[in-house]
């Protein structure tokens, strides 16, 4: 069922500047920018988008991971 559900993830509309990495139950996203400052803005952008598909899929992260 876990892959069905990561599948869908995986197919989010990420930016070009945006890799996703996954492997058994993990994601990790590497994100490139000019600064700091805009490679952060571009992971929060890419994080309102996980959280929500998590949202609708009623998926709950750990975060303490």
């Amino acid at each position: 069922m876990w892959n069905i559900y990561f599948s869908s993830l995986l197919n989010l509309n990420f930016t070009h500047r945006t890799k996703t990495i996954a492997f058994a139950d993990d994601l990790m996203l590497a994100i490139r920018g000019r600064t700091v400052s805009e490679a952060e803005n571009m992971a929060n952008i890419e994080l309102t988008k996980i959280a929500a598909w998590a949202k609708d899929n009623k998926i709950h992260f750990n975060d303490q991971k």
